[in-house]
């Protein structure tokens, strides 16, 4: 963990001090995106391997639905309550 968080602090000062040039900070979005996709691969594959997930994955999936509906829709009504 100490590791991560180390990655991350030394990104943050290198972004802060703009120590890299625009065509080195396209390079590293780029790249950054591509292990982005490439993680979320590997967490499908994982997920699709596990037996015991697939077999609960109709009620979890329901569950998991709402859950995030109700969150949207909370999420829109303080909104707008902060913005009035």
């Amino acid at each position: 963990m100490e590791e991560i968080i180390f990655c991350i602090t030394v990104g943050i000062l290198l972004g802060w001090f703009d120590v890299l040039s625009y065509k080195v900070k396209l390079w590293l979005n780029r790249a950054s995106l591509a292990c982005l996709y490439l993680m979320l691969i590997c967490l499908g594959a994982k997920i699709g391997c596990d037996s015991n997930l697939l077999a609960q994955m109709e009620t979890r999936g329901k569950r998991d639905l709402n859950w995030g509906g109700c969150t949207l829709i909370s999420a829109m009504v303080m909104s707008c309550i902060i913005i009035k």
